[in-house]
């Protein structure tokens, strides 16, 4: 009798947690089918209000419609939208640049520049060797006009845009400088350009200098030769210089860093749901000991500051300089059948330290260069940043 009951309990038991099971998840896809459908209702009323203006435009405008014009605006106006500060749409020629500048090979007249939110161009790369180092064209210039053609009148995007060309064309820039009254004309030519992104020398007191000018894909090996180099010729310490460096490609980082730092999980990424995945993890078993600064300024950003902040966090590196740009963001990059594509901010980085993004890495010791002056301008003797960094390293350099 009692087993009958029991066992009847049960079905009713198993009967009622199918039915609550069941209203629970026919409520739930209800939800989301309700939130879809009004998404989608939502987007076809952006899109039908879209179709209005362009029929009312075409059948009304005194002017000429571009549709390449319409496209480039209708895109980047969506990207602006969207509040994401970093993310950036690149036509099929201008990511083919793009791509080709990670490989560190760069098309173009040998500068990088970005929208500064005045409707110009800051130029915040210059490449050695390149055309525009050669006619003078320096880091933190602002670009006017190109070919003539305000800025001011362009669209969205457009200006970066027209920087690009064919090898071999000729290129003309307005600029103005911080120090210098009116217009600067220079003409350049666009040209391939194999960039040389680490350069080393050995300094007073057996101090191993080595410049980083951006993280391409031939960074680490040219990073590698430069270390055996220094080392060669008697380096006691190390002074990194990634000063006026924006950056370039993370994956970069890993095998610099295992010179340094043994095996550790060295920076991390947070998405959007909340959850955590390893951006950087050393491997390495057997790394250098060698007192160690880094130069930074305003122009060290992205992948740059990922750097110096794991050669603070796990390796000791004292920061000579000013507080850096303030980028700590993973980007990815979807790339589209026509071969444009769409850069777009999906995490926040972290190292041992936490987070700068937005409020920069500060530095140990403070110092600022001669105002109006950048690294590239002066010489060692009048780089007030290097100078300090150098007094940093002296006493901690192993006496024999």
């Amino acid at each position: 009798m009692n087993k009958k009951i029991s066992l009847g309990i049960a079905i009713s038991l198993v009967a009622i947690g199918c039915a609550i099971t069941f209203v629970l998840t026919w409520t739930v896809s209800l939800n989301i089918y309700n939130s879809k459908i009004g998404t989608s209702e939502k987007y076809e009323g952006v899109y039908a209000k879209l179709r209005e203006i362009d029929t009312a435009v075409r059948q009304n405008y005194i002017g000429t419609v571009s549709d390449d014009a319409l496209e480039a605006s209708t895109i980047n106006g969506y990207i602006a939208g969207i509040g994401d500060k970093y993310a950036s749409y690149s036509t099929p020629s201008a990511y083919y640049e793009l791509q080709q500048s990670y490989d560190g090979v760069i098309l173009g007249a040998g500068f990088d520049a970005e929208e500064n939110g005045s409707g110009y161009l800051t130029v915040t790369t210059v490449y050695k060797g390149s055309s525009a180092e050669l006619n003078g064209v320096k880091v933190g210039d602002v670009i006017t006009a190109i070919d003539g053609k305000s800025l001011l009148s362009m669209e969205p995007g457009q200006a970066l845009e027209r920087l690009s060309g064919e090898t071999g064309t000729r290129l003309a820039l307005q600029i103005l400088r911080e120090g210098v009254e009116g217009d600067i004309t220079v003409n350049l030519i666009r040209q391939q350009l194999e960039v040389e992104s680490v350069n080393c020398r050995l300094l007073d007191n057996s101090i191993g200098y080595i410049q980083i000018t951006t993280f391409n894909a031939k960074t680490s090996e040219q990073f590698s030769n430069a270390l055996k180099t220094l080392e060669n010729i008697g380096a006691k310490a190390l002074l990194i210089d990634v000063r006026q460096n924006s950056g370039g490609v993370t994956s970069v980082l890993k095998p610099i860093l295992n010179n340094f730092v043994p095996s550790a999980i060295a920076a991390t990424v947070e998405y959007s749901d909340g959850s955590r995945k390893t951006l950087i993890e050393t491997d390495a078993t057997e790394t250098l000991d060698l007192p160690t600064a880094v130069l930074v300024d305003s122009g060290t950003a992205s992948a740059a500051e990922l750097f110096a902040a794991v050669m603070r966090d796990e390796y000791g590196a004292v920061l000579v300089g000013t507080t850096t740009y303030g980028k700590a963001v993973m980007q990815n990059t979807y790339e589209f059948s026509d071969g444009s594509a769409l850069t777009l901010s999906v995490g926040r980085i972290y190292t041992k330290s936490g987070t700068w993004n937005d409020t920069g890495l500060k530095p140990d010791y403070s110092v600022e260069l001669t105002a109006g002056t950048t690294p590239d301008a002066v010489d060692d003797d009048s780089d007030a940043q290097l100078q300090k960094a150098l007094e940093v390293l002296a006493p901690r350099i192993p006496t024999e």
